[in-house]
């Protein structure tokens, strides 16, 4: 044998080692007939063993990784300049990190700074600053900053429609981001005049349905969810009751001077004199969409009637809901509907709209609760509310507002064989956070 032979002979011996430890107990498991066989192992053996070992990288800390990008972005600065291409990047980057870490206020100068190093070098109506002005939003939301963070929303719209133009379908999305977030920060009582808000909302949600009713047609069913929309808006606005506190201006639309009080007010009763009329009009259409529209899921119109006839019953229409919630009934028949989804809409009573927190099977999942026991009349109506406990026992405060919730609440009443009727004894449970 030569010295080569030999050579060759102790590498494939120390790359079969090699193999036997990385395989471990697994592999001396397997019946050596290597020996039999050949004097060299396998291939895929010595496949295994010809490749390099990849260990994990190690997992910088969160400050680690905040000097890391400092110190990337240092360097970039130096030889690209303070607006250098790719800055950009880099600060994103660090203040995702820093937000990431709870340091909210410096994540939003970063975001800031990195949308203006954006803007020096692709435009002032770069899309690319999109995902930068979002992320300050969520830290300005963590910091109760809720005015600056309805700026940003309002500038992400006029950001894209200045990219697409205003009636764009391109534009749907966004509008109907930003009128969940009005109606949010209604709701949750956040940021100045709550009512500008709801008529934000509200002219947002108009205007997804002319979008989509102009480029696709009228009976789309993209519109279903925009008029929804214009449902909720139009309910909140027929309920409002006025400012928990002394209003902010906040929408340069509603004018200014003397008389800017006046206007506003004016614009909020226009607004809520037609509260009525224009929820009907969204919710109407939406059944027409269905009955319409061949791809309309099964009995979705029929399902549809039934809001109307909710929409007469919230505005104490009794002789109008009656009559919808029949022809409803019925359509449900008609339509194929099984007797398990005619018995959910109309086998038990329903508060309208969803009373919040009222549940029967959260028993011992909250500290304070109210079990109440009432009636439901024909007319939807509450009547014989009678507290069968109450936990803590002598919250006095909060027995009365369950009381006062059911006595103003309205209900889909119970139907059997398509008529109202009377629902005795219902148990249930308020629960309280």
């Amino acid at each position: 044998m030569t010295q080569t032979e030999i050579s060759k002979d102790i590498a494939i011996g120390l790359m079969f080692t090699a193999t036997a430890l990385l395989c471990g107990n697994a592999c001396a498991e397997v019946e050596d007939t290597s020996a039999t066989v050949s004097s060299a192992p396998p291939p895929a053996y010595l496949e295994a063993a010809s490749k390099p070992l990849h260990l994990a990288k190690r997992q910088l800390r969160p400050s680690e990784v905040v000097d890391s990008y400092r110190e990337r972005i240092e360097e970039m600065e130096a030889q690209y300049g303070a607006y250098g291409a790719g800055i950009d990047e880099q600060l994103v980057g660090l203040a995702t990190a820093l937000q990431r870490n709870g340091a909210h206020e410096e994540a939003i100068s970063e975001f800031r700074r990195a949308m203006l190093i954006n803007r020096v070098n692709e435009g002032l109506y770069s899309l690319n600053q999109v995902p930068m002005i979002e992320n300050m939003i969520e830290s300005q939301i963590a910091l109760n900053q809720w005015e600056d963070a309805n700026d940003n929303q309002q500038y992400l719209y006029w950001l894209h429609a200045r990219n697409y133009g205003e009636n764009d379908p391109r534009m749907l999305p966004v509008i109907d981001s930003l009128s969940r977030w009005h109606l949010q920060a209604y709701k949750e009582e956040k940021g100045g005049t709550l009512f500008e808000h709801l008529i934000s909302a509200t002219d947002l949600y108009s205007l997804a349905v002319d979008i989509i009713t102009n480029n696709f047609g009228a009976n789309d069913l993209r519109l279903v969810e925009a008029l929804r929309g214009l449902k909720a808006t139009n309910y909140y606005l027929a309920t409002y009751k006025g400012e928990p506190q002394e209003p902010v201006v906040v929408n340069a639309n509603f004018g200014g001077g003397p008389d800017m009080d006046a206007a506003r007010r004016t614009k909020l009763d226009h607004y809520k004199l037609n509260s009525f009329s224009s929820g009907k009009q969204a919710i109407a259409r939406i059944v027409d969409v269905y009955q319409k529209n061949p791809q309309s899921p099964p009995a979705a119109s029929a399902k549809a009637k039934v809001e109307l006839g909710d929409w007469y019953m919230m505005f104490n229409k009794w002789h109008s809901a009656r009559e919808t919630y029949g022809e409803a009934y019925q359509a449900l028949w008609d339509n194929g509907a099984t007797n398990q989804e005619i018995d959910a809409i109309f086998g038990r009573p329903a508060a309208l709209p969803a009373l919040p927190m009222l549940e029967e099977d959260r028993q011992g999942l909250a500290d304070a609760y109210v079990t109440v026991s009432y009636d439901v009349t024909a007319f939807g109506k509450v009547r014989n509310i009678e507290i069968l406990h109450a936990e803590p026992a002598d919250d006095v405060g909060m027995r009365s507002r369950v009381r006062n919730a059911l006595k103003r609440a309205k209900f889909r009443p119970r139907f059997e064989n398509g008529e109202p009727v009377e629902t005795t004894g219902i148990v249930q449970r308020f629960v309280f956070d």
